[in-house]
């Protein structure tokens, strides 16, 4: 029997169908985590500048600037007088760490002192009266620009002029004293990518801090200059965004920097060991860049650098587990192929820590869960290998380690020849020996390679430290001492701050907002929030209108 719809039968099943679809949307969206409007900090972003004109007052003009600009140690208000008659009041406002001081001495402050101060009685009594005439015929050398908004001046400063004001006259002055960086010695050593940046910092904190300054061209970014070392007096400088970092995050940073009373500091990993929240852990709770793009990208999310005088590498704080394993060439890539390459270094961290202990312990008590064929297989190669699974792996293990420090010893390009010839003469050599066995050569190498694919040397060289803790365990409990091990690894974790903030952050505490950025790379239009583990304020980044499309055609729905 055929049952036949009519038509408004038909459309009362449409109506149900859509219906239950839309609700079942509704429920599917409710349960996701809500995305917070944008807050008042965010638009401000998107907000023109200050439309004040340039006062007429000098006093006022830099009061302004002062409360604008004077929350970082490397802007300077210089004042001086120039000799008209009477004199003329003047300043220059320029960040130190931009501009080029002997440009700004013998182009501008000479000219406009002792240059004007050798004409005649008549021309220094006419130029009071024509501020524009004074720098057109003191300044000369250089390029200037007449500026008339008080926001102008700021962007002028940011951007890396020296801003000159006079008193009595309602323009300011930008003059290009811009210096570039020297890029001898710039160029990343630890953090290469083939698409992007080529631009690393050095040794030079003047430097380094100009570089940075360079990327980020905002008014919030705050340089506070320290002094640390008795002896040695070491500059550092500490360097995070006003209005993104926290504000508690950063004071207890200073805390810690305050505390260090030593008599001398040699790098910036002699700082890393004085602020740790977990002095005698084995995971590291500080980052380290010597990339400015990577450095512009974490102080945007509202971390804080430590740079420090006479070492390229910068710390970052605070760090959390995903930082490890995000390559300096992620955000330069398709997210496919990026989250794909992150995918690999989290399963190269797992390799790492426990093939060998598995190994072992499969070997060793759980043969009953290899299957057989493998299981001959491995009996086989085993034949008349004199130590059980645990020495032969230790001693692989041992051996391959002794070629990497020693390769690390030895300059660059024979000391990668000798890690790569000499694991293979020793490999080999010892399975003909019968030392060891294939299949243990096979396990040894493979975590080798493996341990390649994670980013940060640091991270990867405590993972190579437990992994021998693991091996232990396995060759006393087996299976279970492989699980035992994973789970005093995961409880160190979760009990880990890094500035007080979790450092499994976001898995725990869970923050499915933030998860975009973690395990995989999503499109970046679609990571709209800072971390609010990280950020307590302004988490908000990106306008909901980031996400692109493809123009519409005529005829589609608006």
């Amino acid at each position: 029997m055929q049952i036949i719809l009519t038509n408004p039968i038909k459309r009362r099943a449409n109506d149900i169908k859509k219906n239950f679809f839309s609700k079942f949307k509704q429920l599917v969206y409710s349960l996701l985590p809500k995305e917070p409007s944008p807050p008042q900090a965010f638009k401000e972003h998107f907000e023109k500048g200050d439309t004040k004109g340039v006062f007429n007052s000098l006093n006022k003009n830099t009061a302004y600037l002062n409360k604008t600009l004077s929350h970082s140690d490397d802007i300077v208000f210089r004042t001086f007088k120039i000799p008209t008659i009477p004199p003329t009041e003047a300043a220059i406002v320029f960040y130190e760490s931009l501009i080029d001081e002997q440009l700004l001495e013998s182009s501008v402050l000479t000219p406009l002192t002792s240059g004007i101060s050798k004409r005649t009685v008549t021309d220094r009594t006419l130029l009071v009266n024509d501020k524009d005439l004074i720098v057109e015929s003191g300044v000369t050398s250089v390029s200037f620009e007449k500026k008339n908004k008080l926001s102008e001046t700021v962007d002028e400063i940011l951007m890396g002029q020296g801003v000159l004001f006079l008193d009595n006259h309602k323009h300011a002055i930008s003059i290009n004293l811009n210096r570039d960086p020297e890029r001898s010695h710039a160029e990343p050593k630890t953090e290469k990518v083939v698409k992007g940046p080529q631009q690393g910092f050095v040794e030079d904190i003047e430097a380094n801090t100009s570089i940075l300054r360079k990327r980020i061209h905002s008014k919030n970014l705050v340089v506070k200059n320290l002094i640390i070392g008795t002896q040695s007096k070491t500059r550092v400088a500490v360097a995070y965004m006003d209005n993104i970092a926290d504000p508690n995050i950063v004071k207890e940073l200073f805390s810690r920097l305050e505390q260090i009373k030593v008599d001398a500091i040699m790098g910036s990993s002699y700082i890393e060991e004085y602020i740790t929240d977990s002095p005698g852990n084995i995971f590291p709770t500080t980052l380290y860049t010597e990339r400015p793009d990577r450095l512009q990208m974490m102080l945007v999310e509202g971390r804080i650098a430590i740079i420090c005088d006479g070492t390229p590498f910068v710390v970052v704080a605070p760090a959390i587990v995903s930082d490890f394993f995000v390559s300096a060439s992620n955000y330069y890539q398709h997210p496919y192929f990026a989250s794909f390459s992150r995918s690999l270094a989290y399963l190269g961290a797992f390799v790492l820590t426990f093939l060998p202990s598995f190994y072992i312990a499969i070997v060793t008590y759980h043969q009953e869960m290899i299957p057989t064929r493998l299981a001959l297989t491995i009996a086989g190669t085993r034949a008349g290998v004199p130590f059980p699974a645990f020495v032969e792996a230790l001693i692989m293990e041992l051996a391959f380690e002794g070629l990497r420090e020693a390769g690390a010893q030895i300059p660059t390009q024979l000391g990668q020849a000798i890690s790569i010839v000499g694991a293979l003469i020793i490999g080999q050599a010892a399975v003909e020996a019968g030392l060891v066995s294939p299949a243990v050569v096979i396990v040894v190498a493979t975590t080798a390679i493996f341990s390649f694919t994670i980013p940060f040397t640091n991270f990867s060289l405590s993972l190579r430290l437990i992994r021998f803790f693991n091996m232990g365990l396995a060759a006393t409990l087996g299976i279970y001492g492989v699980m035992t091990g994973a789970l005093i690894i995961l409880i160190n974790l979760l009990s880990l701050r890094s500035l007080g903030v979790p450092f499994m952050m976001p898995f725990a505490p869970a923050n499915p907002t933030a998860m975009k950025d973690w395990f995989l790379r999503l499109p970046q239009w679609s990571i709209k929030h800072r971390s609010s583990q990280i950020v307590k304020g302004n988490l908000r980044k990106k306008s909901d209108s980031s996400k692109p499309s493809p123009p519409k055609q005529k005829g589609d729905e608006s």
